[in-house]
Protein backbone atom coordinates (compact mmCIF):
# COMPACT_ATOMS: atom_id res chain seq x y z
CA UNK A 1 0.00 0.00 0.00
CA UNK A 2 2.80 2.38 1.22
CA UNK A 3 4.56 1.87 -2.72
CA UNK A 4 0.82 2.16 -4.40
CA UNK A 5 0.94 5.61 -2.54
CA UNK A 6 4.19 6.51 -4.06
CA UNK A 7 3.41 5.73 -7.51
CA UNK A 8 0.46 8.18 -7.11
CA UNK A 9 2.15 10.89 -5.62
CA UNK A 10 5.03 10.05 -8.13
CA UNK A 11 6.13 13.39 -8.82
CA UNK A 12 7.35 17.08 -7.24
CA UNK A 13 6.49 20.51 -8.19
CA UNK A 14 9.05 20.66 -10.82
CA UNK A 15 7.75 17.26 -12.53
CA UNK A 16 10.73 14.95 -11.28
CA UNK A 17 10.54 11.44 -9.56
CA UNK A 18 10.89 11.61 -5.86
CA UNK A 19 14.06 9.56 -5.45
CA UNK A 20 12.87 7.37 -2.93
CA UNK A 21 14.89 4.83 -3.77
CA UNK A 22 17.32 7.23 -1.60
CA UNK A 23 15.22 8.79 0.87
CA UNK A 24 13.07 6.11 2.16
CA UNK A 25 13.99 2.55 4.48
CA UNK A 26 16.97 4.60 6.40
CA UNK A 27 18.97 2.75 9.02
CA UNK A 28 20.82 4.35 11.86
CA UNK A 29 23.06 6.31 9.90
CA UNK A 30 20.76 7.56 7.55
CA UNK A 31 21.33 5.40 4.47
CA UNK A 32 18.03 3.84 3.02
CA UNK A 33 18.75 0.07 3.36
CA UNK A 34 17.46 0.39 -0.85
CA UNK A 35 20.86 1.39 -1.42
CA UNK A 36 22.81 -0.60 1.26
CA UNK A 37 20.97 -3.77 -0.80
CA UNK A 38 22.06 -2.96 -3.85
CA UNK A 39 26.15 -2.40 -2.97
CA UNK A 40 25.56 -5.61 -1.11
CA UNK A 41 24.44 -7.05 -3.87
CA UNK A 42 27.12 -5.72 -6.62
CA UNK A 43 29.99 -6.57 -3.42
CA UNK A 44 30.44 -2.51 -3.39
CA UNK A 45 30.69 -2.60 -6.91
CA UNK A 46 29.31 -0.77 -10.36
CA UNK A 47 27.49 -3.17 -12.27
CA UNK A 48 28.97 -2.48 -15.63
CA UNK A 49 32.13 -1.58 -15.26
CA UNK A 50 33.09 -2.97 -12.13
CA UNK A 51 34.70 0.14 -9.99
CA UNK A 52 34.95 -0.39 -6.40
CA UNK A 53 32.44 2.07 -5.22
CA UNK A 54 30.86 3.01 -1.44
CA UNK A 55 27.55 4.61 -0.86
CA UNK A 56 29.31 8.19 -1.99
CA UNK A 57 30.55 7.51 -5.04
CA UNK A 58 27.50 5.29 -6.02
CA UNK A 59 24.35 5.98 -8.05
CA UNK A 60 21.10 4.11 -8.12
CA UNK A 61 20.45 3.50 -11.64
CA UNK A 62 16.86 2.72 -13.28
CA UNK A 63 17.64 -0.03 -15.91
CA UNK A 64 14.49 1.34 -18.00
CA UNK A 65 15.01 4.90 -17.13
CA UNK A 66 12.70 6.82 -14.58
CA UNK A 67 12.24 9.72 -17.16
CA UNK A 68 10.02 7.83 -19.58
CA UNK A 69 9.09 4.85 -16.99
CA UNK A 70 8.02 6.60 -14.26
CA UNK A 71 5.92 3.45 -13.03
CA UNK A 72 8.78 1.59 -12.67
CA UNK A 73 10.51 3.96 -10.57
CA UNK A 74 10.54 1.75 -7.51
CA UNK A 75 10.52 -1.52 -8.58
CA UNK A 76 13.41 -3.56 -7.42
CA UNK A 77 14.22 -5.68 -10.50
CA UNK A 78 14.31 -2.15 -12.18
CA UNK A 79 17.47 -0.96 -9.61
CA UNK A 80 21.25 -1.33 -10.48
CA UNK A 81 24.25 0.01 -8.51
CA UNK A 82 26.66 1.92 -10.37
CA UNK A 83 29.23 4.01 -10.34
CA UNK A 84 28.58 7.91 -11.26
CA UNK A 85 30.31 7.98 -14.37
CA UNK A 86 28.41 5.17 -16.06
CA UNK A 87 24.97 6.29 -15.06
CA UNK A 88 25.27 9.84 -15.50
CA UNK A 89 27.50 10.16 -18.69
CA UNK A 90 28.15 6.86 -20.21
CA UNK A 91 24.14 5.28 -19.98
CA UNK A 92 22.36 8.14 -19.38
CA UNK A 93 18.27 7.72 -20.50
CA UNK A 94 19.49 5.06 -22.63
CA UNK A 95 16.24 3.07 -23.99
CA UNK A 96 16.18 -0.11 -25.96
CA UNK A 97 14.05 0.94 -29.52
CA UNK A 98 11.64 -1.46 -28.97
CA UNK A 99 10.20 0.04 -25.67
CA UNK A 100 10.38 3.61 -26.93
CA UNK A 101 6.81 5.44 -26.76
CA UNK A 102 5.84 2.25 -24.64
CA UNK A 103 3.75 2.66 -21.23
CA UNK A 104 5.51 0.00 -18.43
CA UNK A 105 4.28 -0.01 -14.87
CA UNK A 106 4.91 -2.20 -12.21
CA UNK A 107 2.28 -5.33 -11.68
CA UNK A 108 0.91 -3.96 -8.19
CA UNK A 109 -0.93 -0.72 -9.99
CA UNK A 110 -1.76 -2.62 -13.04
CA UNK A 111 -5.22 -1.84 -12.02
CA UNK A 112 -4.43 2.09 -11.70
CA UNK A 113 -2.65 3.05 -14.88
CA UNK A 114 -3.20 2.45 -18.40
CA UNK A 115 -0.39 0.51 -20.18
CA UNK A 116 1.04 -1.51 -22.63
CA UNK A 117 3.64 -3.89 -20.86
CA UNK A 118 3.35 -4.55 -16.94
CA UNK A 119 6.86 -5.09 -15.80
CA UNK A 120 7.89 -8.12 -16.72
CA UNK A 121 11.60 -8.58 -16.50
CA UNK A 122 11.82 -12.37 -18.25
CA UNK A 123 9.32 -10.93 -21.28
CA UNK A 124 10.59 -7.75 -22.10
CA UNK A 125 13.98 -8.85 -21.97
CA UNK A 126 13.95 -12.00 -23.75
CA UNK A 127 10.58 -11.06 -26.49
CA UNK A 128 10.31 -7.43 -26.49
CA UNK A 129 13.59 -5.99 -26.52
CA UNK A 130 15.69 -8.89 -27.19
CA UNK A 131 18.39 -7.55 -29.85
CA UNK A 132 18.34 -3.69 -28.96
CA UNK A 133 18.83 -3.35 -25.72
CA UNK A 134 22.18 -3.08 -23.27
CA UNK A 135 23.45 -5.83 -20.88
CA UNK A 136 21.42 -6.13 -17.85
CA UNK A 137 24.01 -7.92 -15.53
CA UNK A 138 21.07 -8.78 -12.78
CA UNK A 139 19.53 -10.73 -15.73
CA UNK A 140 22.25 -11.24 -18.55
CA UNK A 141 25.38 -13.13 -18.55
CA UNK A 142 27.90 -10.68 -19.34
CA UNK A 143 30.58 -13.05 -20.32
CA UNK A 144 27.81 -14.76 -23.58
CA UNK A 145 27.85 -11.27 -24.83
CA UNK A 146 31.39 -9.36 -24.15
CA UNK A 147 34.80 -10.02 -24.52
CA UNK A 148 37.67 -7.96 -22.98
CA UNK A 149 40.52 -7.53 -25.21
CA UNK A 150 43.26 -6.26 -22.76
CA UNK A 151 46.13 -5.40 -25.61
CA UNK A 152 43.90 -2.84 -27.02
CA UNK A 153 41.79 -1.92 -23.56
CA UNK A 154 38.28 -2.32 -25.34
CA UNK A 155 35.45 -4.96 -24.92
CA UNK A 156 33.74 -7.11 -28.12
CA UNK A 157 30.67 -7.93 -28.55
CA UNK A 158 29.76 -11.77 -29.65
CA UNK A 159 26.05 -10.95 -29.49
CA UNK A 160 23.86 -7.85 -30.36
CA UNK A 161 23.21 -6.66 -26.95
CA UNK A 162 27.11 -6.82 -26.36
CA UNK A 163 28.01 -4.68 -29.43
CA UNK A 164 25.55 -2.06 -27.86
CA UNK A 165 26.32 -2.23 -24.67
CA UNK A 166 30.47 -2.08 -25.59
CA UNK A 167 29.98 1.21 -28.04
CA UNK A 168 27.48 2.85 -25.75
CA UNK A 169 29.81 2.34 -22.54
CA UNK A 170 32.76 1.70 -22.76
CA UNK A 171 34.48 1.63 -26.38
CA UNK A 172 33.97 4.88 -27.97
CA UNK A 173 35.08 6.77 -24.43
CA UNK A 174 38.48 8.32 -24.20
CA UNK A 175 38.09 8.52 -20.22
CA UNK A 176 37.27 4.55 -20.33
CA UNK A 177 40.42 3.57 -22.45
CA UNK A 178 42.56 6.19 -20.41
CA UNK A 179 41.93 4.25 -17.14
CA UNK A 180 42.37 0.66 -18.55
CA UNK A 181 45.46 1.75 -19.89
CA UNK A 182 46.77 2.79 -16.84
CA UNK A 183 45.76 -0.13 -15.10
CA UNK A 184 47.75 -2.28 -17.53
CA UNK A 185 50.72 -0.40 -16.90
CA UNK A 186 50.57 -1.17 -13.48
CA UNK A 187 50.08 -4.98 -13.95
CA UNK A 188 52.92 -4.90 -16.93
CA UNK A 189 55.29 -3.41 -14.40
CA UNK A 190 53.92 -6.04 -11.58
CA UNK A 191 54.65 -9.03 -13.99
CA UNK A 192 57.77 -7.56 -14.98
CA UNK A 193 59.64 -6.58 -11.63
CA UNK A 194 57.80 -10.00 -9.64
CA UNK A 195 59.79 -13.65 -10.20
CA UNK A 196 56.90 -14.93 -8.00
CA UNK A 197 52.72 -15.18 -9.23
CA UNK A 198 52.13 -11.81 -8.91
CA UNK A 199 48.03 -12.84 -8.70
CA UNK A 200 47.98 -12.39 -5.32
CA UNK A 201 49.86 -9.02 -5.25
CA UNK A 202 47.68 -7.79 -8.34
CA UNK A 203 44.54 -8.93 -6.28
CA UNK A 204 45.33 -7.23 -2.88
CA UNK A 205 46.92 -3.96 -4.42
CA UNK A 206 44.58 -3.25 -7.28
CA UNK A 207 40.74 -5.23 -7.12
CA UNK A 208 40.29 -4.74 -3.30
CA UNK A 209 40.87 -1.33 -3.88
CA UNK A 210 39.95 -0.39 -7.05
CA UNK A 211 37.63 -3.16 -8.04
CA UNK A 212 37.97 -4.00 -11.95
CA UNK A 213 38.84 -7.69 -10.65
CA UNK A 214 37.11 -9.27 -14.40
CA UNK A 215 39.29 -6.40 -16.23
CA UNK A 216 42.28 -6.50 -14.13
CA UNK A 217 42.88 -10.45 -13.96
CA UNK A 218 42.72 -10.56 -18.11
CA UNK A 219 45.66 -7.61 -18.05
CA UNK A 220 47.36 -9.78 -15.62
CA UNK A 221 46.85 -13.59 -17.66
CA UNK A 222 47.99 -11.00 -20.95
CA UNK A 223 51.25 -9.90 -19.67
CA UNK A 224 52.00 -12.77 -17.89
CA UNK A 225 52.21 -14.78 -21.31
CA UNK A 226 54.04 -11.77 -23.10
CA UNK A 227 56.67 -12.64 -20.35
CA UNK A 228 56.74 -16.42 -20.76
CA UNK A 229 56.74 -15.58 -24.37
CA UNK A 230 59.78 -13.06 -24.45
CA UNK A 231 57.74 -10.13 -25.48
CA UNK A 232 58.26 -8.14 -22.65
Amino acid sequence: NKKIGFYENLKDKQGNVYPRWNTTCKDTNDVSRIRTQLLKMSENTCIFCGERIGDSKMDVDHYLPKSQFPYVAYCWENLLPTCKYCNQTLKKDYIPSALKEKKIVESIISDKFEYDYIYDKQHLLTNIAKDDRLIDPTFDDPEEHLEFNPEFYFYEGKTEIGKITADKLFNRHKEVAEKWEGLSRFIKNIVMIIDDDPLAIVSSLIIDVAGYEHICLEFYEYWRNEKQAGRI
